[in-house]
């Protein structure tokens, strides 16, 4: 990989993006995605960060914008709200896997906290960048069937959870021909036994984000904000 070209290009496309941000909340985890697209196109714009008291998500946020000198909107939920969100979820795919179940629940949070009338997300980077472990490991040789649940499943699916709370979702990564050019690329490119989604990483460190953000290992939504532990205890697994 070009070190410099490549994660040049990505924040380049980002950038380009900024006008249609504007006036838009960011979703906020403290983790590679949503911490480049914040410091990228987001800085003046309100970030949310979501998620049960003490979540890992709140401490590395809550330190980018510390470091940034911007503020955070932190939303703190409990278990009556994680079963009501779960239950909206689940009425509009009465289908979904319990994995699934945990970052549209975390999407469903954002979505019915939030003031602005769009949220801005960083989904599409696992799939796009081999973001997921099955990918650095080898259990999957390409993103082709990621890509394809996402497009077909998953977005499909979050537009309606959107629709729901009268909101719009913006996927900065799924824009401006950022899912052709990049996702075309060799996994090698992207990804190694050591490390992943490398050209975000590098893209990270070049527009200055903390080396504990931009090195810090895939935390999916559900996990990092404690929402997949309080619906494991409230029993939806056997939904």
């Amino acid at each position: 990989m070009d070190s410099e070209r490549l994660p040049n290009l990505l924040v380049r496309m980002l950038k380009e993006q900024g006008e249609a941000v504007r006036d838009s909340a960011f979703a906020l985890s403290g983790g590679i995605d949503s911490s480049l697209l914040y410091i990228a196109i987001g800085k003046r714009n309100h970030a949310y960060s979501i998620g049960t008291e003490g979540s890992q998500d709140f401490a590395y946020a809550d330190a980018l914008c510390r470091f940034l000198g911007t503020a955070l909107n932190k939303i703190t939920v409990n278990e009556d709200d994680i079963l009501e969100a779960s239950n909206i979820v689940k009425k509009i795919d009465p289908q979904i896997p319990f994995l699934d179940l945990g970052f549209e629940t975390v999407l469903a949070l954002l979505l019915s906290n939030i003031r602005e009338d769009s949220l801005v997300t960083g989904q599409g980077a696992d799939e796009i960048f081999y973001g997921y472990a099955k990918f650095s490991d080898g259990r999957e040789e390409n993103n082709l069937k990621s890509l394809t649940k996402l497009n077909s499943v998953t977005l499909p699916r979050e537009r309606k959870i959107a629709d729901y709370f009268g909101k719009t979702l913006i996927a900065p990564y799924m824009q401006n021909g950022i899912p052709e050019y990049f996702s075309g690329l060799h996994r090698n490119i992207h990804a190694s036994l050591e490390k992943n989604k490398i050209i975000l990483r590098e893209a990270g460190k070049m527009e200055g984000l903390p080396e504990k953000i931009f090195l810090r290992n895939k935390k999916a939504a559900q996990y990092g904000s404690g929402i997949k532990k309080i619906q494991e205890k409230l029993g939806l697994k056997q939904w």
